[in-house]
C-alpha cells in the first residue's frame, strides 16, 4: 500500500501544483506569525518588569498589527484550502465514475450498493482531505524543529526533555495507530452494510408495505445499525482516550518545564518573559503533537480508503485506441467462436459458437437465461470472455474504438432502467430530433399512451409515475430504435408486450431487417415465426434450430 500512497501523493501534487504552492506559502506565513506573536508579547512583559512602559506599549501596538495580518492570512488559508480540496475531490470523484464505466459487470458485482456509494463519496473525501491538510501538517513539523532549536539556545535540559518526550510519544502513537487502523477497517465494513441496508429499505418500500414486512426488515436493518454503532464507538473511544493520555503527559511536562524555567529565572539565567515563550511554545508542541496524532490516524484511514478505492480501479480496463469505423463500414454480421464465459469452473457458456448474419432477424430461444443474457453482455462489452473470439464482420470487437462501437449497436432489455427525468429527455438523450421521437412513438403505439398522461412528454419518470409495465417496455424499445444502430439486440422484452403492441414492434423490425442485424431472445411463437433463423441456447452451448 505504501507504493499506492506514493503514487497517489504524486498524482495529487500534479493535479493542482499552483494551488499547492499558494497553500504552502500561506501556511508558512501563518505558522511563522504564530511563533513571532509570543516572542513580542514576552518582550513587552520584560519591558513592563523594568518599568519601560512606552516600549511595552509600542510592542503591544505592533503586536496588534501582527495579529491582524495573521487573521487575514488565516482567511486566505481557508479559501485556498477549499479550492485545493474541491479540485482534488472533483478529480477523484470523476475517476471513480470513469473506472465504474470501464469495469465489467462481473467486476462490479463484488460491490454492494452501500459499499460503492461509500467508496465514491466517503473514501474520496478521506483521500482528498488527507492530501489537502498534508500541507499544514508538513509546515507544523518544520515548526517543531524551530521550537527545538529555540529550546536548545535556552537550555540543554529543556531541549533534551522536549525532544525525548516528543520522540517517545510519537513512537507510542504510531504503534497504537496500527490498532486503531484495524478498528477503522471494521467500522468501514460495518458502515457499508448499514448503508446498503438503508438503500434496500428505501428501494423495497413497496414490497415492505404490501406484505407488511416492516418488523422483519427493520429487525435486520437494526442489527446492521447496531453493529456499526458498536464498532464506531469502539474506534472513537480508543482514539479519544489515547489522545487524552498523550496530551496529559505533554501538559505535565509543560508545567515541569515552566517550574524548571522559574528556577533559571531565579538564578538570573534569563528574563521572566522567556517563561511565557516556553509556556506558549509548549502549547504549540501540544497542538502540533495533536496534529501529528491526527496525521498518523488520518494516514492509516487514508490507507484503508485507498485500498477500497483501488478495488474499484484495479479491474477497470484501460481505454486503448481502436479502429475508427463509420456505420457505413459495418455490414453487421456477428461471429462468436469457441467462447468460454463466466466462472471457469462453472461457466455460463462453454465452447459456444454462433454465426449471426446481417440483414436478418435471429431468435435465441431456450430456457438458459444466463447464457442468453451472457451473449448480450459480451456483445455490449459489459463483460469479457476467458477464451474465444467475438467479431463484428471481420473486426474483433475489443479492437474497435468504443465511441465508434457503441454507435453501431443498441440494446433493449426488460430490466433496463429509465432515467428519472422527463419522457422527452429520456428519448432525446438518444436522438435529439424530436420529429424522430414522435415518428417512432406513433408507429410503436406509444404516443397515445404518453399523451394520456397529465404532463405528456414532460412527465418525469419516477417509481411512483402512473405508467403501466407495457408502456415502460415500449419506452425502452423506442429508446433503442431511436439510436438507429446497425445492430439491434432485444431480450424477451418483446414477449412481455401485449399482442397488439408485440405485432407493431415485429412489423417495425421486419422492415428494419432489410439493412439491420436484429437479434431477439424469445420463446414466443409469433416472434419465432418472423425469424430468419433460430438458435437454441441450453447446456451452456448454442445449437441451430432447423
Amino acid at each position: 500500500m505504501k507504493g499506492i500512497f506514493r503514487k497517489e501523493l504524486k498524482r495529487a501534487l500534479n493535479i493542482a501544483p499552483w494551488r499547492y504552492m499558494i497553500l504552502i506559502f500561506i501556511a508558512i506565513v501563518i505558522r511563522a506569525l504564530l511563533l513571532i506573536i509570543p516572542v513580542i508579547f514576552s518582550n513587552s512583559i520584560d519591558y513592563i518588569t523594568v518599568k519601560n512602559y512606552d516600549a511595552a506599549i509600542m510592542l503591544l501596538v505592533f503586536l496588534l498589527g501582527i495579529v491582524f495580518v495573521y487573521r487575514m492570512f488565516e482567511s486566505f488559508y481557508i479559501s485556498a484550502y477549499y479550492k485545493l480540496y474541491n479540485k482534488l475531490y472533483d478529480f477523484y470523484n470523476r475517476l471513480a465514475l470513469d473506472k465504474t464505466v470501464h469495469n465489467s459487470l462481473f467486476s462490479l458485482s463484488r460491490f454492494s450498493s452501500g459499499e460503492y456509494a461509500n467508496i465514491a463519496i466517503t473514501d474520496v473525501d478521506v483521500i482528498c482531505t488527507f492530501f489537502t491538510t498534508g500541507v499544514i501538517r508538513v509546515i507544523q513539523i518544520i515548526e517543531f524543529l524551530v521550537i527545538y532549536v529555540y529550546f536548545y539556545s535556552l537550555d540543554m535540559v529543556i531541549f533534551s526533555s522536549a525532544v525525548v518526550l516528543s520522540a517517545l510519544m510519537i513512537f507510542l502513537a504510531v504503534r497504537y495507530g496500527r490498532k486503531l487502523q484495524k478498528y477503522n477497517e471494521k467500522r468501514k465494513d460495518s458502515l457499508d452494510g448499514m448503508t446498503a441496508g438503508i438503500y434496500g429499505f428505501f428501494n423495497n418500500i413497496k414490497e415492505i408495505k404490501s406484505y407488511h414486512l416492516f418488523d422483519l426488515i427493520n429487525s435486520k436493518g437494526r442489527k446492521e445499525i447496531d453493529s456499526y454503532l458498536e464498532k464506531n464507538a469502539k474506534y472513537s473511544v480508543h482514539y479519544n482516550v489515547s489522545n487524552h493520555v498523550f496530551l496529559y503527559v505533554f501538559e505535565a511536562f509543560r508545567l515541569l518545564s515552566v517550574l524548571y524555567g522559574l528556577f533559571l529565572v531565579k538564578q538570573g539565567h534569563f528574563a521572566v518573559g522567556t517563561l511565557l515563550i516556553i509556556y506558549n511554545y509548549y502549547q504549540k508542541i501540544i497542538d502540533n503533537f495533536t496534529s501529528i496524532l491526527t496525521t498518523n490516524l488520518d494516514y492509516r484511514n487514508v490507507i484503508v480508503s485507498l485500498n477500497r478505492f483501488y478495488r474499484l480501479v484495479e479491474y477497470s480496463k484501460k481505454e486503448k485506441d481502436g479502429k475508427m469505423l463509420e456505420k457505413s463500414d459495418i455490414q453487421g454480421s456477428i461471429h462468436l467462436d469457441k467462447i468460454l464465459y463466466g466462472f471457469r469452473d462453472n461457466p455460463t457458456l462453454k465452447n459456444a459458437s454462433i454465426d449471426i448474419p446481417e440483414n436478418a432477424i435471429t431468435v435465441l430461444s431456450g430456457r438458459d437465461d444466463a447464457a442468453q443474457n451472457g451473449i448480450y453482455d459480451l456483445l455490449l462489452k459489459l463483460n469479457q470472455q476467458h477464451e474465444g473470439i467475438i467479431q463484428i464482420d471481420q473486426y474483433d470487437i475489443n479492437e474497435i474504438d468504443d465511441d465508434c462501437y457503441y454507435k453501431i449497436i443498441s440494446c433493449a432489455r426488460r430490466q433496463s432502467n429509465l432515467f428519472e427525468i422527463s419522457i422527452k429527455s429520456n428519448l432525446m438523450a438518444i436522438n435529439d430530433n424530436f420529429d424522430d421521437v414522435l415518428a417512432i412513438s406513433k408507429r410503436i403505439g406509444l404516443h397515445d399512451k404518453i399523451m394520456k398522461l397529465k404532463d405528456g412528454y414532460d412527465t418525469v419518470l419516477m417509481d411512483t409515475t402512473p405508467i403501466s409495465q407495457n408502456t415502460r417496455m415500449l419506452l425502452i424499445i423506442t429508446r433503442c430504435l431511436l439510436k438507429k444502430a446497425k445492430i439491434i439486440l432485444l431480450d424477451d422484452i418483446v414477449d412481455s408486450l401485449d399482442k397488439e403492441h408485440e405485432k407493431l414492434v415485429l412489423d417495425i423490425l421486419d422492415e428494419l431487417k432489410k439493412d439491420h442485424t436484429i437479434v431477439i431472445i424469445s420463446n414466443s411463437s409469433e416472434v419465432i415465426a418472423r425469424a430468419d433463423q433460430e438458435f437454441d441456447i441450453s447446456d451452456k452451448k448454442i445449437t441451430p434450430v432447423i
